[in-house]
């Protein structure tokens, strides 16, 4: 079935809420060279949105449904696309509400029955409802599972809902196939965070959590050894999840980050490296690392190469494309690569033994707190101050954290 012939059998409220999304969702994609939308468009499919929210799921069909749900995961990626100032909710609401709605339909659409188990039928054409709600349920699984490593908050989707088939290699694209793979080890790293299970929160739980998520990254990586160097947007992803796992991993020294991370940064700077709703994240972790590795007299140098490599994708609209007018995460991140450089080379006289100070955990929701609370003025907005350059996220307070609240509840967050 075509997009135009399932588009002119669903309601005209939801037929019309999914073409504003879909026009807000591509205009406000940094790749595209579109005039972008403004507040008032945004605001006005959200409406549109929520209005057809209203309506009984039951008495809609499952086309319409599916038309409704997809129009849910494009305002995601719109509000995904705005950076902090959608954080801010200067254009509408957050992702974190869309995502909720989202999964909910999904829920009250039984898309979690669908694929606990059963396999996709062969003779489906591509377009069928099935596989567009399983390829719509697997996009939701992986959404949930960067947002919630992104912004330390507990999953919507627990791995009970999720069964993943050889079969949706063909369904979902082998690149797709193999992220959704990764997310799903980014979930439980999401977990190990979350978790209020005191076994976990032990040293020798954590411990033990820490050699079971090394051990299923490294059983992945063995899986695609053969292509990965071929599929770049996997082979980001996986040096992504790399970094964090040793990031949030309290023994790791701040040599053992330089590698993964130049990874990251020599990769964002290829053109044959797609932008993807997922680029900003490989963006924002690279950098808060890099500018954190300049104060280690072992790391500079190379931290320095792979902060010019960042600014050079930049630049060339590789990785994060960039527009010149833009206010979305790459003009976060370029502001925050010319703030914290600048901040570098004012304190190069300081001492930069390796092990003085702790490794900040580090996440989106951090470049995003450091990005509102910098601008708003000076070192002591981002939580830090002379004393503690290095700002350590407190991960239980996160899971409370307020995405709207960015600015004014930083320094709860952050502890000196």
């Amino acid at each position: 079935m075509s997009l135009r012939l399932r588009l002119s059998k669903a309601s005209s409220r939801v037929r019309e809420a999914f073409l504003q999304a879909l026009y807000c969702a591509v205009r406000s994609n940094p790749a595209s060279t579109l005039i972008p939308t403004g507040p008032f468009e945004s605001r006005g499919v959200a409406e549109l949105a929520f209005a057809a929210q209203y309506e009984d799921p039951a008495s809609r069909s499952i086309a319409d449904n599916l038309v409704y749900l997809q129009t849910l995961i494009f305002l995601i990626l719109e509000a995904d696309n705005r950076g902090p100032a959608a954080i801010k909710g200067q254009f509408g609401p957050p992702r974190a509400l869309w995502l909720g709605a989202a999964i909910g339909l999904a829920y009250n659409l039984r898309l979690h029955h669908g694929n606990a188990g059963a396999r996709p039928s062969e003779g489906d054409h591509d377009d069928s409802d099935e596989k567009l709600g399983r390829r719509a349920w697997w996009t939701l699984v992986v959404l949930d599972r960067w947002n919630a490593v992104s912004t330390s908050s507990p999953l919507h989707i627990p791995d009970s809902s999720v069964v993943l088939l050889q079969e949706d290699q063909a369904l979902l694209g082998t690149a797709a196939y193999h992220i959704t793979r990764l997310s799903m080890i980014l979930g439980h790293l999401a977990e190990s965070l979350t978790s209020s299970d005191q076994a976990a929160s032990t040293h020798a739980g954590g411990a033990y959590v820490s050699r079971l998520l090394r051990g299923e990254l490294e059983r992945f990586r063995e899986s695609v050894d053969s292509v990965l160097n071929s599929l770049n947007l996997v082979h980001i992803a996986y040096w992504h999840v790399k970094l964090l796992f040793l990031r949030l991993n309290d023994a790791t020294e701040p040599g053992q980050l330089i590698g993964p991370v130049t990874h990251i940064a020599t990769i964002l700077n290829s053109v044959q490296t797609p932008v993807t709703p997922l680029s900003y994240h490989f963006v924002a972790l690279a950098i808060l690392t890099l500018v954190d590795l300049l104060d280690y007299g072992e790391t500079r140098i190379d931290a320095e190469k792979g902060i010019m490599l960042i600014a050079e994708a930049l630049e060339a609209r590789r990785g994060v494309s960039s527009r010149e007018d833009s206010a979305g995460w790459d003009r976060t991140i370029k502001d925050f690569i010319s703030r914290r450089t600048g901040q570098a080379r004012t304190n190069s006289g300081a001492t930069t033994a390796a092990g003085k100070h702790p490794l900040p955990h580090g996440n989106l929701a951090h470049l995003a707190e450091l990005a509102v609370g910098e601008s708003a003025g000076g070192p002591g907005a981002s939580g830090m101050s002379s004393e503690a350059r290095y700002p350590v996220i407190d991960t239980q307070k996160l899971q409370n954290f307020n995405e709207t609240d960015a600015a004014v509840n930083l320094c709860r967050v952050v502890d000196k």
